[in-house]
C-alpha cells in the first residue's frame, strides 16, 4: 500500500510504502509502477544510482540536468539518514526559488519524488549512509549543472557549515549566474 503526501512545493511528493513484518523479519516494496500509477504518478525510470557517502555532512548538490533531458528523481535511503532538498528552478513559477526539505531513512520508510524543473540536493546525516536515486532520463554530462548550496537568494539552511563537497559543487555558480533553462508551464 502506498501513501502519498504533498509538500509545500507543487509536484514534490513524499511517498511511503507499507512495511510488512513476520517472524522472518521485514519486507517492504521500494517501487511499484502499479501503485504509483494508481496514485496518478506516471513516470518511467531508466536508471538507479546508489550514493554511499562515508561521512555525515556530505552534500550532493544543488544539482539538476537542463532540458531537453531534465530528470524526475525518486530518492530514498537504504541505510543511515539523509536530508533531501528540492528547489523550484522553473522561471515564472509562483514557487520559483522556494525549497522543501524531507528527512529520509529506512525507519521512516519514505521516499521523495522530485519532478523535472527542480534542483536537488542530498545531505548525509550519518556516517555510511546509502541513498538510492532513480531517474527517468540518463545522465548527460553536457546538460548536468549545479548551483551553489550557499546561494543567499535561496537561503537554504543545510545545517552544516563545512560540508564534504565535490570540487564542482564547491565551484558551482549562484542561481542568477547559472544557465538553468527551466520554464514554468501553466498546468
Amino acid at each position: 500500500m502506498l501513501s502519498v503526501k504533498r509538500t509545500d512545493l507543487p509536484g514534490v511528493l513524499v511517498l511511503e510504502f507499507a512495511k510488512n513484518r513476520d517472524n522472518r523479519g521485514g519486507k517492504q516494496v521500494s517501487f511499484s509502477e502499479r501503485e504509483l500509477g494508481a496514485a496518478g504518478i506516471r513516470v518511467r525510470f531508466v536508471e538507479e544510482i546508489i550514493y554511499s557517502p562515508r561521512k555525515a555532512g556530505t552534500l550532493y548538490g544543488i544539482h539538476f540536468q537542463n532540458e531537453p533531458k531534465a530528470q524526475t528523481k525518486l530518492i530514498y535511503c537504504l541505510k543511515g539518514r539523509g536530508r533531501d532538498f528540492a528547489v523550484d528552478l522553473r522561471k515564472g513559477s509562483p514557487a520559483y526559488g522556494r525549497w522543501a526539505s524531507i528527512e529520509l531513512s529506512p525507519d521512516r520508510r519514505n521516499q521523495v519524488l522530485i519532478p523535472k524543473g527542480f534542483g536537488h540536493a542530498f545531505l548525509s546525516l550519518e556516517d555510511d549512509t546509502e541513498a538510492v536515486f532513480r531517474v527517468d532520463e540518463y545522465m548527460d554530462p553536457a546538460l548536468q549543472r549545479a548551483i551553489s548550496f550557499r546561494d543567499p537568494e535561496l537561503g537554504i539552511p543545510f545545517g552544516v557549515e563545512d560540508p564534504v563537497l565535490a570540487d564542482y559543487d564547491a565551484a558551482a555558480p549562484l542561481l542568477r549566474d547559472s544557465d538553468c533553462n527551466f520554464v514554468y508551464k501553466v498546468p
